[in-house]
């Protein structure tokens, strides 16, 4: 397969982009932050489920979502396919051909590119892409750089190795899970076991109560035909039984209604005598109930008058009361303006000193304001004066610290020297350093006196002189060397940091030597201000007695400016004060007109308290007659309803008892063929035979029970021995997968390291070949051992990675994780993320040289800021910033 579109819309960087792609090697060229590493990261997203950040980080600022679709062209069927996927959830496969979605979400989508990948399903898709098609930036060779338990993690989950352990570790719990089922099994066939014991007893037992339920069952219809005999006799004596009974009942119901019947009788009779008595009453008294409700009238008008009069009272008190208030206020008015008539003299007689009071007043505010101009000038010379000093302690203390500085400022200019002598002494113990590490690196590679880099015996050395002692020698001189510049660079150090402390005083000198100018200015010119002030404030006299005398000549005076405003107010009031009283004059005459009429209107009512005793005695004297009137005037009503009644009761209990003496004779008649004694013996020997119909009913239901109980143990005993049978059949069964369930789980155990072996041994051929290919060199041969390690042979001798150059190492692991992506899949693509990072030219060429020569890839692309390779590959596509 190969990779034909990338189009990214509002993904990280990429406003709007598209990327079309051939087969062979691409060059994908651009600034760095141009978005190139974007690319890999869209076709990681979409076609292998790999995302190393969060989905709203690839949102360009501003979009509301990022999408990506890549289109590629299959291996599996050599059409073409596009895979969309944005950040809010969409994902899916278009097929551009049928114009139609062939897989949709995330489970749809992963079991699509498992098939068109040519990989198995349920590989890890991102560690697949991670460790072979696109490694990231700088980590190409940083796997096998690692220790082997580092690496075996990694590379084992590559390889799948852990599913065979995971495989063996599941089929465990099925293992367990079938010995459990095992050893219910024999559970379920030892209880059945047991219970079948029982068998042959429970047979006998149900045979015997068979019989004893036959017999019973014979019994039982003997009584049954004894207890219906006794019944038909039962029934005949309590038919006569319940005749006599009726009788009885309506007997005693007839006799039961004359009783009620006397006594409502007696009662009708006695309402009757209270209706004639009340009627008799009520005529007697008829004159003066009258009388009465006559005096009741006359005393209902009279009541009305004496509300009347009652209210012409009661406005006279409201009207006597109101002429004594007018009065009252007629003389507190007429009080009122002779005291403002008053006040118009006293008025004229304060003016002449309220003019004094003004002039005083006048005099006393030009004294406080010269007074109080003269305090502001002494609290400026104060004010002054303290800054004045405050200055001065600030120029002292100036002084001090400017001697200070100008002592530990010496020596600032040494620093430049310094410094230079320290970098320069700095450089050269890093290369002694580094050339005493490589010398030792080179000493653990010596074996046998043979040079690591020629494979055979130095021809430099003296007569006597081994590689390992010559090497020794070397180490000595370095160290020496080492230590007498580690002593200079101490030596160098602390006068450095001395240097240093002492600049840092040379701006500090500067900034005292300006702050002191600055005081010595500000001193000047506060002085300058404070003399012109001393002198003016020399010149003012004492004001405090002059302020003294005149409050005291303002308070011999006692104000008369406020006495005369009071007096003004009172003044004033004179003519509001004459037409009150004018108004008051009005209304005493009205009051007077009101009072004469409301008692010439009490004189109509002179005689209304007389009449009201004569008509209260008279309603007095005839109330007792009143009242027998009322307590007996319903009654007298009912005289002729309660005679009608009385006649009725009469009529209705002669009825009752010509009806209680016939059915008495009834009674008697129907008891003389019912002989008492024996229905009671009758009843008694039906219930004795009920009584053992129920015995032999009861034992009945228990023989039945108990035989149906031991019919259902023998079945159920029957479908034991049944499920007991199964239950052998389903433990052998049991037994035999789990013997295969174990053989399967040991396959398993050994197979993983066979496999990984397996593995090692074909990727490690295969990027034998591709090493070779790209380095142009047969000679060596490149290793990848079981424990995930790289070696490579040269000359008979296996040089480990670490001991590689960049450039071996960057070809050396190129070839593995290219190998590793043929075996483990039929993809045959690849992603170089500035694999010259921290290179230098050559290197880079160099690189850009192997990478052209591997083969067997339908699409490999190197991404790169640089052009180093645009002469090496077969497309460029060059990307610029949005």
């Amino acid at each position: 397969m190969h990779i034909t579109k990338i189009e990214l819309e509002d993904f990280k960087s990429h406003a709007d982009s598209k990327f079309e792609f051939n087969s062979g090697k691409t060059a994908i060229t651009g600034e760095n932050g141009a978005g190139k590493t974007t690319l890999i990261e869209a076709v990681a997203w979409t076609l292998f489920d790999l995302l190393d950040y969060k989905k709203e980080d690839i949102v360009r600022r501003g979009a509301k979502k990022g999408t990506a679709r890549v289109t590629f062209e299959s291996g599996l069927d050599e059409r073409e396919y596009t895979v969309y996927r944005d950040t809010l959830n969409g994902y899916n496969v278009y097929d551009p051909q049928l114009k139609t979605r062939i897989a949709d979400k995330k489970e749809e989508v992963c079991r699509f590119m498992w098939q068109h990948l040519g990989v198995e399903p349920g590989t890890d898709l991102k560690t697949l892409f991670r460790q072979t098609i696109g490694v990231p930036q700088g980590t190409m060779t940083s796997d096998f750089l690692k220790t082997p338990e580092q690496r075996k993690p990694i590379f084992d989950k590559l390889l799948r190795v852990e599913e065979y352990r995971r495989g063996s570790d599941e089929l465990l719990k099925t293992s367990r899970y079938i010995e459990q089922r095992i050893a219910s099994a024999r559970e379920k066939i030892a209880r059945a076991e047991g219970e079948l014991n029982r068998f042959d007893a429970i047979e006998v037992d149900h045979k015997n109560i068979v019989a004893q339920v036959e017999e019973l069952v014979s019994n039982l219809q003997t009584i049954n035909r004894e207890v219906s005999e006794r019944n038909e006799n039962v029934r005949k004596f309590d038919e006569i039984a319940g005749c006599c009974e009726k009788l009885r009942t309506a007997f005693d119901k007839i006799a039961s209604d004359a009783a009620k019947t006397e006594i409502l009788h007696a009662q009708k009779e006695r309402d009757r005598d209270a209706a004639v008595s009340a009627a008799k009453k009520i005529q007697e008294a008829e004159p003066l109930h009258l009388k009465h409700l006559a005096a009741l009238g006359r005393l209902k008008e009279l009541e009305r008058e004496r509300f009347e009069r009652d209210k012409l009272k009661t406005e006279l008190t409201k009207v006597e009361s109101a002429l004594i208030n007018v009065k009252a206020d007629q003389k507190r008015f007429q009080e009122n303006l002779d005291n403002a008539l008053k006040a118009h003299h006293t008025i004229e007689l304060l003016k002449p000193l309220a003019a004094e009071q003004g002039r005083l007043e006048t005099e006393l505010e030009a004294v406080r304001n010269k007074a109080a101009n003269a305090r502001a000038i002494a609290n400026q010379i104060a004010s002054l004066t303290e800054k004045i000093n405050r200055l001065r302690d600030s120029y002292k203390a100036n002084q001090a610290q400017k001697a200070g500085a100008e002592s530990k400022s010496k020596g600032a200019a040494d620093l430049t020297e310094l410094q230079k002598r320290d970098f320069e002494i700095v450089q050269k113990l890093a290369q002694l350093r580094a050339s005493l590490d490589r010398d030792e690196r080179f000493q653990s590679e010596i074996k046998n006196g043979l040079c690591p880099i020629l494979s055979q015996k130095c021809l430099n050395l003296k007569e006597g002189e081994t590689l390992e002692s010559f090497v020794t020698s070397q180490f000595s001189e370095l160290r020496a060397k080492i230590t007498v510049y580690e002593t200079q660079h101490r030596t160098v150090a602390l006068n450095l940091q001395s240097s240093r402390e002492a600049d840092k005083y040379i701006e500090a000198l500067e900034a005292y030597t300006k702050r002191a100018k600055e005081i010595e200015a500000e001193g000047k010119s506060l002085t300058n201000e404070l003399l012109p002030l001393q002198n003016e404030y020399a010149g003012l006299p004492s004001f405090e007695g002059e302020l003294a005398q005149i409050e005291s000549q303002l308070a011999a005076l006692e104000n008369p400016k406020a006495k005369i405003a009071i007096f003004q107010k009172e003044a004033a009031r004179e003519f509001e004060l004459r037409e009150n009283i004018t108004k008051i004059e009005s209304n005493l005459e009205r009051l007077d007109t009101e009072r004469l009429i409301t008692v010439e209107q009490l004189e109509s009512y002179k005689d209304t308290d007389e009449l009201w005793l004569k008509f209260s005695e008279e309603r007095d004297n005839t109330l007792e007659a009143h009242r027998v009137h009322l307590a007996n005037e319903t009654a007298a009503l009912l005289r002729e309803l309660r005679e009608k009644e009385f006649d009725e009761s009469n009529r209705e209990l002669l009825r009752l008892r010509e009806l209680a003496g016939n059915a008495e004779k009834e009674l008697a008649d129907a008891s003389g063929g019912y002989d008492q004694e024996m229905h009671i013996t009758e009843k008694s020997h039906l219930l004795g035979a009920e009584k053992r119909k129920a015995e032999l009913g009861a034992t009945l239901n228990v023989v039945n029970q108990r035989e149906a109980e031991l019919a259902a143990d023998l079945a159920r005993l029957a479908e034991t021995m049944k499920a007991m049978t199964a239950e052998f059949i389903q433990k052998e069964r049991l037994e035999k997968i789990a013997e295969a369930t174990t053989f399967i789980r040991d396959t398993l155990k050994e197979a993983a390291p066979r496999v990984a072996r397996n593995y090692v041994h074909h990727v490690s051929l295969e990027a034998n070949q591709m090493f070779r290919e790209i380095s142009g060199n047969a000679e060596h041969t490149l290793k990848w051992a079981e424990d995930y390690g790289i070696m490579l042979e040269e000359g008979g001798y296996d040089r480990p990675f670490i001991s590689l150059s960049g450039g071996e190492q960057m070809a050396a692991a190129l070839s593995v994780r290219l190998a590793l992506l043929k075996q483990l899949s039929d993809i045959r693509i690849a992603f170089f993320d500035e694999p010259t990072t921290n290179m230098d030219a050559e290197r880079r060429e160099n690189l850009a040289m192997q990478i052209s020569q591997i083969t067997h890839f339908d699409q490999l692309f190197v991404i790169s800021h640089d052009d180093t390779f645009e002469n090496y590959v077969d497309n460029v596509v060059a990307i610029e910033r949005d």
